[in-house]
């Protein structure tokens, strides 16, 4: 089982955590300015880094060159937010290093040179810095990073200077989004200094009340202050979603049950499922579990259908270009595992 199937703690809100460190190598244009050979450069000097480091991190990570794959093979591992929608682009050499539980991928040659991502399941920020800190240092060991005293960590983007570190979980909140009060809590979190963001970060929209939360800040504090400062408001945003739900339940028990329930039946019988119907019905019945209203069904079954159906993750699974024969499996699958 891979991480992103598991439920962890907090787990009826907070879907995953993750740490990204954000590194350079210095000598070494950023990747966009960088020549070829440069780019190879990076790619040969960091992979060497890890693989070659005698860890036993070495012994569970594999090094996977994204020059030779497909498109789909790309937007597959970019749905699983193994690597990001930018890795995507061919026209720079680049490469990724991915632990076999997933927990850790190391991406090269993306923005920065280095973009260290470290994941778990439920809210666990404490773990993810944990592990991404460790292979930050494995790195340095072989590799100089670009660095000012004044500044911190030298970054593409001046908002990752300093630190360099972004901390993110992933968060449903149907509460808040049914309520209404979803936009006013945005609002909130952006005077603390945090970004809401789409299930697949910038520029992307909130697709099944699902939503990414983020530091903005990387300057001028110690990795450890920022990650507590936004640990107690991602605290604050699983109380008032709970507390919403609660309300929305109280107020108009049968109206809610009733739409969660609906949800649950038409995945439970639908023959063409499309990928946004499926995610916002997948997301009511999540709803529905996490109340106990549902009961025949685990988090963590839907956490692994969730992913098993995206568009990339189908067509490389089942090798199914057209979109009408994806809706057709996506429905196939749905139905097993609402029914199993």
């Amino acid at each position: 089982m891979m991480w992103y199937t598991e439920c962890g703690k907090d787990g009826d809100v907070v879907l995953s955590s993750r740490v990204r460190l954000a590194r350079n190598l210095k000598g070494i244009p950023f990747p966009a300015r960088a020549d070829e050979k440069q780019q190879e450069e990076v790619l040969t000097r960091c992979k060497n880094a890890v693989l070659e480091s005698g860890s036993t991190l070495a012994d569970t990570v594999k090094y996977i060159d994204l020059s030779v794959m497909q498109d789909y093979e790309k937007q597959a591992i970019a749905e699983r937010h193994l690597i990001s929608p930018q890795m995507m682009d061919s026209r720079i050499k680049r490469g990724l290093l991915l632990s076999d539980d997933n927990r850790l991928s190391i991406l090269l040659n993306e923005e920065d040179h280095i973009r260290i991502q470290a994941m778990a399941a439920g809210f666990d920020l404490d773990a993810c810095f944990s592990l991404a800190d460790r292979v930050d240092d494995l790195i340095e060991e072989s590799v100089e990073y670009a660095f000012d005293e004044q500044i911190g960590y030298l970054t593409c983007c001046p908002t990752n200077a300093g630190t360099g570190m972004r901390a993110s979980v992933m968060v449903h909140l149907p509460g808040l989004t049914i309520s209404g009060t979803i936009n006013q809590m945005i609002d909130s979190l952006s005077q603390l200094g945090v970004t809401v963001r789409g299930l697949f970060g910038e520029g992307s929209k909130a697709t099944g009340y699902l939503y990414q939360i983020s530091n903005q800040l990387t300057l001028g504090a110690a990795e450890e202050d920022i990650l507590e400062k936004f640990k107690q408001i991602v605290e604050s945003v699983i109380g008032k979603e709970r507390e919403m739900r609660t309300r929305l339940y109280n107020t108009d028990k049968y109206k809610l049950e009733d739409r969660l329930m609906r949800s649950y039946g038409i995945l439970s019988h639908a023959v063409l499922l499309s990928s946004e119907e499926a995610m916002k019905r997948l997301s009511d019945v999540r709803m529905g579990i996490e109340l106990g209203i549902i009961k025949n069904i685990k988090l963590e079954q839907l956490n692994e259908v969730t992913y098993e159906i995206l568009p990339a993750n189908i067509m490389l699974k089942y090798n199914l270009p057209d979109a009408n024969e994806r809706d057709l499996k996506r429905a196939e699958i749905v139905r097993e595992r609402m029914c199993s």
